[in-house]
């Protein structure tokens, strides 16, 4: 399921490059896009880091039942938690983290940060709060790395976010193709014994 997100994440990536080296393109298609994250004004950064924080504070807060309807609906019906509101919340705060985040990183790579990390993380372990910190730590290596390689080299910063995403994704993929070979048959995750 997510390889073919991962595709279109690195085909966004290279279309950034190549809307960069283009002399015609138009600067606020491109920003809305792919966003200006050396643009990024003081003024933006207070409610960006507001919103940050209640995003984190709202996952918190929601997190146990979330897995919960998430994992076993019928269960947590059973037992009072209304997947409805729950979906309609965890909607809520990815809405609001993308309002934040899109002058910032663009609409495209938004996609690629909210994917890529969380694929990559969930290839590695089953565990949802190490997938969870693995996937906020693949992130922030992601972006610091591109901004870093960005400005020593001049390309567009999606660029970089897109393709280090990617490719922690195929690190991750890799890591379990190896780790799926090493575990004995009957010990894989999702095969039962009878």
């Amino acid at each position: 399921m997510f390889g073919p997100l991962m595709i279109n994440t690195w085909i966004a990536a290279t279309g950034a490059l190549f809307v960069s080296w283009s002399t015609g393109y138009a600067q606020e298609a491109y920003s809305l896009l792919f966003g200006e994250v050396f643009g990024v004004s003081a003024d933006q950064v207070r409610p960006i880091l507001v919103l940050g924080a209640v995003s984190v504070i709202a996952i918190g807060v929601m997190f146990r039942p979330l897995m919960f309807s998430s994992a076993l609906p019928e269960v947590a019906e059973a037992r009072g938690v209304r997947a409805r509101r729950m979906e309609l919340a965890f909607l809520l705060v990815m809405a609001l983290a993308t309002s934040m985040t899109v002058p910032v990183v663009g609409a495209l790579l938004m996609f690629s940060l909210m994917i890529g990390p969380a694929a990559a993380a969930r290839s590695v372990t089953a565990r949802p709060v190490l997938a969870v910190a693995l996937s906020v730590a693949i992130a922030l290596v992601t972006v610091w790395a591109a901004i870093a390689i960005s400005y020593r080299s001049d390309w567009p910063l999606g660029f970089f976010v897109g393709v280090i995403g990617a490719g922690f994704f195929l690190l991750g993929r890799g890591y379990a193709a190896i780790a799926s070979r090493k575990t004995p048959s009957r010990w894989r995750p999702g095969r039962y014994d009878t």
